[in-house]
């Protein structure tokens, strides 16, 4: 993990919701490690116990799903619903986890507690400034993205300089989902690869992302939840590859011929896709310092290396999490 600054967690009451979740799990072992004092907080178990974490089961869409949170320092709001598509089929569903969720949680925490929360770069849709800076226009294609840019008015709204957000690209890393509406390409891809399949691009593979490795994320969650940290928004993005070069690389990392089948995109997924895209991360590394900092062939090597160690057993692959990545 690329170093935050020197900073006392220690003691710190730090609440992660969707922690059972990728990145979620991946941020509170970090906050553990820092002597933090995390309560991992959602609606369904940590799939493995962490020592040093306060475990909670809670509906947060219930009237107490955030009891508790006004004794809290930092929140880091990582719960949320996830996948694109899904929520144009569902996106009531979807108003719920992300809109709803987000509110009660605004609503309970305390006079100096801080919120961190979590967006999506798909709100920017198809680009009109590449890299896509913070105040390129807002223009989201889909129901979980008008969610995400509600919620984020909501936080502004009722915390003022206690509300930060971080607009991720396409995550990866050990402990990813593989299928489900949360997976996006790189779990997509990656389940691919382990399995020795074909990987199978949608639409054009000469398409640009910018994935970044998690724990480069959870470095980057660390400095803006940090005491003394400035209000703002910031995008979390790496090097731009293609959908295709990402696919190559994979499987080089996985030991395996490269095979790479492309199929069109279906009506839906091209009525919500971005087009190319990446994102400008310049603010983020004048305001905290933050950039990426994991190569894309070393974050590939360490992920494959952790699906195939028993360890990865032990958690699901499959468990959406709270990363809103999408193709």
């Amino acid at each position: 993990m690329s170093p935050a600054p020197p900073v006392a967690w220690t003691e710190r009451r730090v609440v992660v919701t969707g922690a059972a979740g990728f990145i979620g799990g991946r941020l509170l072992r970090e906050l553990a490690a820092r002597r933090a004092r995390p309560v991992a907080l959602d609606r369904r178990p940590l799939p493995v116990s962490l020592p040093g974490v306060t475990e909670r089961v809670s509906d947060l869409r219930a009237p107490d799903g955030f009891a508790g949170l006004e004794a809290a320092d930092v929140v880091f709001h990582l719960a949320a619903t996830g996948g694109h598509a899904a929520s144009m089929e569902d996106p009531l569903r979807d108003f719920g986890d992300n809109v709803e969720a987000t509110l009660g949680l605004l609503r309970s925490v305390g006079p100096r507690t801080e919120v961190v929360f979590t967006s999506t770069r798909q709100l920017y849709g198809p680009a009109v400034i590449l890299p896509a800076p913070e105040d390129h226009p807002i223009r989201p294609p889909d129901a979980h993205s008008v969610h995400k840019e509600a919620a984020e008015h909501l936080g502004r709204v009722l915390l003022g300089d206690r509300f930060r957000v971080l607009r991720l690209s396409n995550a990866y890393g050990p402990g990813q989902p593989l299928r489900g509406p949360g997976a996006g390409f790189t779990g997509a891809f990656l389940g691919a690869a382990l399995a020795g399949e074909a990987i199978r691009v949608r639409g054009n593979p000469a398409l640009r992302r910018d994935p970044v490795y998690v724990d480069d994320i959870v470095d980057a969650l660390l400095r803006a939840g940090a005491p003394g940290a400035p209000p703002g928004t910031w995008n979390v993005g790496g090097s731009p590859v293609s959908l295709e070069a990402f696919a190559r690389r994979l499987c080089e990392a996985a030991d395996r011929p490269v095979r790479v089948r492309t199929e069109p995109l279906s009506g839906m997924e091209q009525a919500i896709a971005l087009g190319d895209f990446r994102l400008d991360a310049s603010r983020i590394r004048r305001d905290l310092g933050w950039r990426a900092t994991t190569p894309l062939g070393e974050g590939l090597r360490r992920t494959v290396e952790w699906f195939r160690s028993p360890r990865s057993g032990a958690i699901h692959p499959g468990t959406g999490g709270a990363d809103p990545s999408n193709q």
